[in-house]
């Protein structure tokens, strides 16, 4: 695991936990959006604890995550498990 996976992950831990979740359908949501807070963490949108670094505009969060996306294909989640499909 990279270490901007480790932090995104906890960051988007915490920020799930802020709003009730827990256990198993925590780690899921985890696993389905560490990616965006990856994105958003690494074009400098938000600061390695979660806050916003000055507030961005949709189109530049829209932007970093596009970008994650295509350098990263292999963090993406899986559609079918998302969907309930395993």
């Amino acid at each position: 695991m990279s270490n901007i996976e480790a932090v995104a992950r906890d960051i988007c831990a915490k920020q799930l936990m802020r709003h009730g979740g827990c256990g198993a359908e925590l780690a899921a949501d985890v696993d389905r959006y560490w990616h965006c807070v990856a994105a958003e963490l690494e074009a400098g949108l938000i600061d390695d604890t979660g806050i916003p670094v000055p507030k961005p505009g949709f189109d530049k969060g829209l932007e970093a995550y596009r970008d994650w996306c295509l350098r990263h294909p292999e963090s993406k989640p899986d559609r079918t498990r998302l969907n309930g499909q395993v």
